[in-house]
C-alpha cells in the first residue's frame, strides 16, 4: 500500500454513538483536493502521538460518511474504543474539537458501484458491529444521489446499547417504504422475525447472529448487489451463504475487520 500525501484535518466534533464507539468529524483544508469513493478507508494519525521507534501511530479507518459530504467540507470515522490494548482508539478518544488529526488515502477497493453503471435491483447491506461504517457512507451516497433503487440493511450487534447510527438508520427506515430496516442481537433478549410497529420493512431486536437470520431474511437469490462488512468469521459465513443461494461471485462485496 502506497503511502499518500499527509492531510491535516481539525476535529470538528465528537459524535457519541454507544457507550464505546464516537464519529469524529473532521474538517478538511480549505480547497483540499481530497477525494474518496463510498466504502473506502483512510489512515489516520495524531501529531506528536509516535510509537516505541519515534515514528507516527497509524490506524485504517474506513470513511463512514459519503462522498457528497465532502462537498460540505468534512468526512467521519466512526471508531470504537477498544480499551486494554487500543493502542490509537484509546488515544484518539481523548482528542477534542480544535485538535488536529492526520489522514492520508484513499486506499482500497471495497466501493459502491457507480451510478452510471446498470443499477441493481436492491442494494443489500449486511453488517455487523463497527462494520456498519463503511455500509453507512454507502448508503448515504445511495440517497444522496437520489438513486431509484430499494435498499435493504440487515444489522447485528451484541445489546441494544451497541445500535451505530441508530437514529439516523431508522428514521431513513421511517422515512422509506423502499428502505429495509432489520436489526439482530446476539446477546440479551430479541423478539421473533415479526414487523415493528405496523411498518412490514422496520424489524428490529430480533435474537440471534445476523448470519442465522440471513436464510430467513432472504428465501432465495434476486437481483440484488450485496455488500458485506464485519468480523473475518461473520464476513466468511455471510459470504458462503449468498454464493450456496446463487448469487453471481461479481455480486456480492465483502470488507472484514
Amino acid at each position: 500500500m502506497a503511502a499518500r500525501e499527509v492531510l491535516p484535518t481539525t476535529l470538528m466534533d465528537i459524535i457519541q454513538e454507544t457507550p464505546r464507539v464516537c464519529t469524529f468529524r473532521l474538517a478538511l483544508p480549505e480547497k483540499s483536493p481530497f477525494s474518496f469513493q463510498a466504502g473506502q478507508f483512510v489512515m489516520a494519525s495524531i501529531p506528536g502521538f509516535l510509537n516505541t521507534k519515534g515514528r507516527p501511530v497509524r490506524r485504517a479507518y474506513s470513511v463512514a460518511s459519503s462522498p457528497k459530504d465532502l462537498e460540505k467540507g468534512f468526512l467521519e470515522l466512526t471508531i470504537t474504543r477498544v480499551g486494554e490494548g487500543g493502542f490509537f482508539s484509546n488515544r484518539i478518544h481523548e482528542c477534542r474539537p480544535g485538535d488536529t488529526i492526520h489522514i492520508d488515502g484513499p486506499y482500497g477497493s471495497f466501493v459502491l458501484r457507480s451510478a452510471d453503471e446498470t443499477p441493481p435491483q436492491r442494494y443489500l447491506f449486511v453488517a455487523s458491529g463497527s462494520g456498519i461504517a463503511p455500509l453507512r457512507g454507502m448508503i448515504r451516497t445511495i440517497l444522496m444521489e437520489g438513486r431509484k433503487v430499494p435498499v435493504s440493511l440487515y444489522y447485528g450487534y451484541r445489546n441494544a446499547s451497541d445500535f451505530i447510527f441508530e437514529k439516523e438508520l431508522t428514521d431513513y427506515a421511517l422515512g422509506r417504504p423502499d428502505f429495509e430496516l432489520v436489526t439482530t442481537l446476539s446477546r440479551g433478549e430479541g423478539t421473533a422475525i415479526e414487523p415493528a410497529g405496523g411498518l412490514p420493512n422496520v424489524r428490529k431486536g430480533l435474537q440471534g447472529r445476523i448470519t442465522r437470520l440471513l436464510p430467513e431474511l432472504i428465501p432465495k437469490a434476486d437481483g440484488s448487489e450485496v455488500y458485506i462488512c464485519g468480523p473475518p468469521e461473520m464476513v466468511g459465513q455471510s459470504e458462503a451463504f449468498f454464493r450456496d443461494a446463487g448469487y453471481p461471485e461479481e455480486r456480492v462485496h465483502k470488507e472484514q475487520w
